[in-house]
C-alpha cells in the first residue's frame, strides 16, 4: 500500500478514535452478480441485481473519493464480468485509491491488462483439483490456476481459502503453491448470510475439525508459512463458540466493529451496507438516491452485531483500531508480496 494511503488511513483511524468522526477508508464494491464460477456456498450469481452503468460506477469513486476513502476492493460475483473494470479501476487508481481486486481469475489470462490497474489481487484457491472443484465447481480448479500463472510475478497477489468439510486437508497444497509461485494466503471460514450464501449446513465441518484445521494454520505461520491471515485474528476464529452462527449480536467484542464507521459494502445495484454480512438485513441507502457521503452515514447507525468470523472485517478490525501487532503484522505482509512480486 502506498505510504500517502497509509497515511491517511492511520490519521483517520486516529481522529475516529479520539473525536469519534466517521471516514470511508475503506469501501468494497460489489461490482457485479454475474460469475463464470458455480462455487457450493455462494448465492450472489442468483440475485441479478441492476448492476451500475460505468457512468454511475465512476460517480461511485468519485464520491467515495472525496469522501476520504483509501482503498477501494471491487469484488462480486466475479468483477471481470465486467468490460468495463479495467477503466473503473483505472479511474480509481487515478483518484489516488489503493486499488484491490477480489477474482476466481478465470478470465484473467484474456483479460491480462486489467493488472495495470491494479495494486493488488486476490485469488481463490481451495486447495488441488479434487477440493476445489468440490467447492467451486467443477472444472474451476485448471481455470483457476491458469488464472493465477497469468498474474504470478505480475501484480501484488494474495489467495483466499475458503476452509469446508471438503477442503481442510488442503492447506499444504496451498502453503507449497504460495512457495511456489510467491503469494501469500489467507483462509476464511463459511460466514455469507442467507441472502449471499447457501449450504452452510451442508459444508460446514464438525467443530473439532475446524478448530483443528485453524490449530495448523496458527502452527505453520509462527513456523514462518507465507499466512497473510494475522494470528490474532486465527486465534479469534479458534476460540469461536459456533461455527453455525458466523455474527453474535449479544457478546461486546475485544476490538469494537468499525463496520459503518471506517469502511462500508456497496452492494451491485449501489445500496450502501455497512458490511457484506448485513446485505439485505439491515436497512439501506442507495447513494444513487442521495450521494455516498449520507448514504456511508445512514449505514453507520444500521449495524446489528458486534463481532463476526469473516477474515476480512476482523483485520480491518483491529487495523483501524490502531492495533499495534497487527498494523505490523500487515505492513511486514505487504512488503513480503511486494519482494515476491520483485
Amino acid at each position: 500500500m502506498r505510504l500517502k494511503n497509509i497515511g491517511m488511513m492511520g490519521l483517520r483511524s486516529l481522529q475516529a478514535r479520539v473525536l469519534g468522526r466517521s471516514t470511508p477508508l475503506n469501501v468494497m464494491y460489489a461490482a457485479t452478480d454475474r460469475c463464470t464460477g458455480s462455487c457450493s456456498y455462494c448465492a450472489i450469481p442468483q440475485r441479478r441485481k441492476r448492476e451500475l452503468s460505468t457512468a454511475e460506477a465512476r460517480r461511485l469513486i468519485d464520491e467515495a473519493a472525496a469522501a476520504g476513502c483509501q482503498r477501494l476492493g471491487f469484488w462480486g460475483g466475479e468483477p471481470l464480468m465486467r468490460d468495463d473494470i479495467g477503466e473503473l479501476a483505472g479511474r480509481a487508481r487515478s483518484r489516488g485509491l489503493f486499488v484491490t481486486m477480489d477474482s476466481n481469475g478465470h478470465r484473467l489470462p484474456e483479460r491480462r491488462e486489467v493488472l495495470k490497474a491494479l495494486d493488488h489481487l486476490v485469488l481463490s484457491l481451495d486447495g488441488p483439483q479434487e477440493m476445489h472443484d468440490a467447492n467451486r465447481g467443477a472444472g474451476s480448479f485448471q481455470k483457476t490456476m491458469a488464472g493465477l500463472e497469468a498474474a504470478a510475478g505480475k501484480v501484488p497477489l494474495w489467495t483466499i481459502t475458503v476452509l469446508t468439510r471438503h477442503n481442510l486437508a488442503g492447506i499444504d497444497f496451498v502453503l507449497d503453491a504460495a512457495r511456489r509461485y510467491g503469494f501469500l494466503a489467507t483462509f476464511q471460514l463459511l460466514h455469507h448470510n442467507d441472502a449471499l450464501g447457501r449450504n452452510l449446513d451442508r459444508l460446514l465441518p464438525p467443530a473439532a475439525e475446524y478448530r483443528a484445521a485453524i490449530a495448523k494454520l496458527i502452527a505453520e505461520k509462527r513456523r514462518g508459512a507465507p499466512i497473510a491471515s494475522t494470528l490474532k485474528y486465527l486465534r479469534h476464529i479458534l476460540r469461536w463458540a459456533d461455527y453455525s452462527r458466523p455474527t453474535l449480536a449479544e457478546a461486546a467484542p475485544a476490538v469494537p466493529c468499525l463496520a459503518g464507521r471506517l469502511y462500508c459494502n456497496v452492494d451491485t445495484d449501489g445500496t450502501v451496507y455497512p458490511c457484506s454480512l448485513l446485505v439485505d438485513q439491515v436497512p439501506a441507502r442507495s447513494f444513487l438516491d442521495e450521494g455516498f457521503a449520507r448514504a456511508f452515514a445512514f449505514a453507520g447507525g444500521q449495524r446489528t452485531c458486534t463481532s463476526c468470523i469473516a477474515s476480512c472485517f476482523n483485520e480491518y478490525n483491529r487495523l483501524y483500531s490502531l492495533d499495534c501487532a497487527t498494523i505490523a503484522a500487515w505492513l511486514s505482509a505487504m512488503a513480503r508480496t511486494r519482494r515476491a512480486r520483485a
